[in-house]
């Protein structure tokens, strides 16, 4: 019997319970103190929730849809409303991360690097004007097709149940979510990737792309519904009960944003923006990547079929988000999700990730710049908005502490909360 020492024991407290009890604190705290005082709150994100089809069918109009017949017979505060709904959300999005991941925990490195990520689950944190952005039902979508995938895997559940859950639960949450908003469509081809992953003849590949065929009725009421002038006036008039006034790029479709993208990305081009565009890409996407490739490459994660072997290709689709969207950290963070829960439903080796990381821990020089990297990694830079992406008379950056920088916000934001709210607190003279 292998006795586990203290430092073991550390680590494995680190691995589960206080990385989790430091994530929902921080999302439930955070998010609460921002929406109560109404801080750094974008009025885009928030007045794109009340869209609704009082003007006629319209895209990304179910869920103000909801709330507005809701509202009709309860009175909700939209604030309250929206607010509790999208912390529900993040919080089912902490809750899948740590189904999905959990057979990690024995690698503080791999453990760390995804809940810690400023791309992953801290992304809409270090962001809050990402907040009320409804890319959080697609984040949600692919994490709960991970989770159905990695359990019939682990309880070695026939296909027969699988095609039940796809036709039944699956299929259903992404008609809905592509009404929410259409960008679910460009993601629909890693859904496909992760149908057929434990797919191993023609004839059941086929059956599955027969399946996701009835998400054409959606598709096209999003691509023939996409809203003119005249709608928009009509919710403008509706909304005005709400004080919510929807900006004037949501009237418009694809022309509209790639004349948004040249300008962004050549009229206020700027050659530091590229960099730390670039930077991003890399610290989100490039990092997993390149771990999880090497664990391939040590057959420690093994591809089943021809379609994992090339999933690289059904990702293309995508890349269509950076031009449809300028504010990339969104773009980049919805990519890296997708691919990190690609990477989970990968048959794992557990005893050969063990191997693997009892080699390093004896490897001095290694394990030393695995630390110094993490340490980088986790607290020295963040994914924004736009990525590092300028624009006209922005200056954002990257390279800035991400922990330590929330974590003082969240003090003032709760030092001051108290001292107005609860007891008075004494004056902090500076």
């Amino acid at each position: 019997m292998i006795k586990t020492n203290l430092s073991d024991k550390i680590i494995n407290l680190i691995n589960s319970k206080l990385v989790l009890f430091f994530l929902i604190s921080i999302t439930s705290i955070y998010f609460y103190l921002n929406i109560k005082e109404s801080i750094n709150l974008s009025p885009y994100a928030f007045n794109e929730l009340f869209i609704n089809y009082q003007a006629g069918f319209i895209r990304r109009g179910l869920l103000g849809e909801i709330f507005w017949n809701l509202n009709t017979f309860l009175e909700i505060k939209p604030i309250l409303f929206f607010s509790y709904l999208f912390l529900l959300l993040y919080l089912m999005q902490i809750y899948f991360f740590h189904k999905i991941f959990e057979k990690y925990k024995q690698s503080t490195f791999i453990y760390l690097l995804i809940f810690l990520s400023p791309a992953l689950i801290l992304f809409s944190i270090y962001e809050i004007n990402m907040f009320f952005i409804k890319d959080i039902f697609i984040k949600l979508t692919i994490l709960f097709h991970g989770l159905v995938i990695i359990n019939n895997i682990e309880k070695k559940k026939n296909y027969s149940d699988y095609i039940k859950k796809l036709k039944f639960i699956i299929i259903p949450i992404l008609f809905l979510v592509i009404l929410v908003h259409e960008y679910q469509v460009l993601f629909l081809s890693i859904h496909v990737l992760l149908s057929l992953s434990f797919m191993s003849n023609r004839e059941k590949s086929l059956q599955i792309l027969s399946i996701y065929l009835l998400l054409i009725i959606p598709i096209l009421l999003v691509l023939f519904f996409i809203g003119d002038q005249n709608q928009f006036d009509i919710l403008n008039k509706v909304l005005q009960k709400f004080e919510v006034d929807l900006h004037p790029q949501l009237n418009g479709g694809f022309y509209k944003a790639l004349g948004g993208f040249y300008k962004w990305h050549f009229y206020y081009f700027g050659y530091k923006d590229f960099i730390q565009l670039l930077s991003s890409l890399f610290l989100s996407i490039g990092v997993f990547f390149l771990i999880f490739h090497f664990f391939i490459r040590e057959k420690i994660l093994k591809f089943h079929n021809k379609y994992q072997k090339n999933y690289v290709y059904f990702f293309a689709p995508t890349f269509f988000c950076f031009i449809l969207a300028i504010d990339h950290g969104r773009n980049i963070s919805l990519l890296a999700i997708h691919l990190v829960v690609f990477y989970s439903i990968l048959i794992t080796d557990l005893k050969k990730l063990s191997i693997i990381k009892n080699k390093i821990n004896k490897n001095f020089l290694l394990s030393s710049f695995l630390i110094i990297f993490l340490i980088f990694y986790i607290f020295m830079w963040k994914l924004d908005q736009m990525a590092g992406f300028g624009g006209a008379a922005q200056t954002n950056t990257i390279f800035q502490s991400s922990i330590f920088a929330e974590l003082i916000k969240l003090t003032k934001f709760l030092y001051t909360y108290i001292d107005l709210n609860i007891l008075d607190l004494p004056e902090i003279r500076l």
